[in-house]
């Protein structure tokens, strides 16, 4: 019993009792790297069984991700032609832009949150000429949702015969309201 003891107290003598260090960035959206723009997340596409990722009357656009920071919330998307959907000439090119007046809405309407910046794709006027063939994934960095709004949709503009907007409805996340519970 006695050697125990004197083992326990060893160990404890030697454990360090510092807390680690972590370099993990608080707001990943922070520290983005300009000189690999989108590539970290190409890979991250993957099945959407409960449809927070939301959806688009407009078949080529794709939210792959959403996520919140300290700062932001970030949009992942991707712009495509489907090559086995109708009237696609996939040998054609197109101009794409978005519209630094966009916002994210609350589901009731209430609340909107303003579009900061983009990666991978240019605000308007500036377009980026793209083949119908590619694949494009860019990201949107919005005002962060406030807590407790976990629905919402992205309004870029009013569809019309000559543009088609990045519009997406009934996009969820997980974004509690930590508040309502300490009255």
């Amino acid at each position: 019993m006695k050697a125990l003891i004197v083992l326990l107290l060893l160990v404890s003598a030697c454990a360090s009792h510092r807390t680690p260090t972590v370099n993990a960035p608080a707001d990943g959206a922070e520290y983005y790297q300009r000189s690999q723009p989108v590539a970290g997340f190409q890979q991250r596409l993957y099945p959407d069984p409960e449809g927070g990722l939301g959806h688009s009357q407009d078949p080529d656009i794709k939210v792959t991700d959403i996520r919140l920071t300290a700062t932001y919330t970030v949009l992942y998307m991707r712009y495509g032609k489907d090559p086995d959907g109708r009237n696609n000439n996939l040998y054609g090119s197109s101009a794409i832009s978005f519209n630094p007046k966009a916002v994210l809405a609350s589901a009731d309407g209430k609340k909107t949150y303003a579009l900061l910046k983009t990666e991978g794709i240019p605000m308007s006027p500036e377009t980026l000429d793209i083949k119908n063939d590619q694949r494009i994934p860019f990201v949107l960095y919005f005002e962060r949702l406030d807590p407790g709004i976990e629905s919402f949709d992205l309004f870029e503009c009013k569809s019309d015969n000559e543009n088609s907007c990045f519009n997406v409805a009934g996009m969820t996340v997980r974004n509690p309201d930590r508040s309502a519970g300490s009255n």
